[in-house]
């Protein structure tokens, strides 16, 4: 779905690419109450608001040998999203 999306979709994922490698928490931190069945294994959630309504998820995790990291692992509309969330 994501590659059927405008450039300007993916054009604002790469600038928030370049932000969260300087600081991963950019996003808004989605309670852990919310987050839905099949990411209730993440230790946490974030949104990213992109253009067109569009949203993006990703979580934050850390290891010794890889320092931080940084995941997206979900791209999708305004409302596929609010389903996602049982909006």
């Amino acid at each position: 779905m994501f590659k059927a999306s405008g450039g300007a979709q993916k054009r604002k994922l790469r600038e928030y690419a370049d932000r969260l490698t300087e600081g991963p928490f950019l996003g808004d931190r989605i309670q852990k109450r919310l987050f839905p069945k099949r990411y209730r294994n993440l230790p946490n959630l974030f949104r990213l608001e992109l253009p067109g309504g569009w949203r993006a998820l990703y979580t934050v995790a850390s290891s010794p040998t890889h320092g931080i990291q940084v995941r997206i692992v979900w791209i999708g509309s305004h409302s596929e999203y609010d389903r996602l969330l049982g909006y």
